[in-house]
């Protein structure tokens, strides 16, 4: 039996404005479909959380927030719009090909930050460049879910990387495991593996990924 850990279940609303936020966890939660205003198609998705670090809840920890992005760069995304405005320029044609959003880690934002249509729950409205625009190291252990190496570990394969990948599933809380776990590439391998048994290793509980950076090196996107 693996031990788990999670975000606390406790949610203390911010009032409505604008934040201070250090991007500090994406998490590729995999193809599903979705349905939007009455359409239902096939999408990727990911989550991008900052953290607040100039305002700390109850129990000591900067509060934090998350917002759910397709994972596409065409122009009518929120992903295209939010990263545009956040690091204050156009995607040039070759990043649209392919922008490794492992580089928004560490990354400041003034978050605009509102409520929901319900009023119970904040949202993040809109993202801009800070006036200092430099990579800060994260309060919170920075965390990055490729669902493509955590796979790979599912499958069998053991090493440095995919074991990073399993222990950072392990820490992300029980709704989105179990959403990974019903995206299309999850079950694509699950029917594999009952076609072909793999052995496979249960990760255990480790210190999560945290990258060192420095104060003085520029945003790298």
């Amino acid at each position: 039996m693996s031990l788990k850990v999670s975000e606390s279940s406790t949610y203390e609303p911010l009032e409505p404005g604008e934040y201070l936020g250090v991007c500090y966890k994406i998490v590729d939660m995999g193809e599903r479909i979705e349905t939007y205003q009455n359409e239902s198609n096939k999408r990727k998705s990911l989550f991008i959380t900052w953290e607040l670090p100039n305002k700390l809840g109850t129990d000591g920890r900067p509060y934090s927030i998350s917002k759910k992005y397709t994972a596409s760069l065409n122009e009518a995304a929120n992903l295209y719009k939010d990263i545009t405005n956040w690091r204050g320029k156009p995607f040039t044609a070759e990043e649209k090909k392919g922008f490794d959003v492992s580089k928004l880690i560490g990354a400041p934002a003034n978050l605009h930050i509102g409520m929901n249509k319900n009023g119970d729950k904040n949202v993040v409205s809109a993202i801009f460049r800070p006036e200092e625009f430099k990579i800060t190291e994260t309060i919170n252990p920075a965390q990055i879910f490729d669902l493509d190496v955590y796979l790979d570990f599912v499958k069998g394969e053991v090493n440095d990387e995919t074991r990073k990948a399993a222990e950072v599933f392990d820490g992300l809380v029980s709704w989105m495991q179990q959403d990974i776990q019903t995206s299309f590439e999850y079950l694509a391998v699950e029917e594999q593996l009952a076609k072909e048994p793999k052995a496979t290793t249960n990760s255990g509980l480790s210190d999560l990924v945290k990258e060192d950076k420095e104060d003085d090196i520029e945003i790298p996107f």
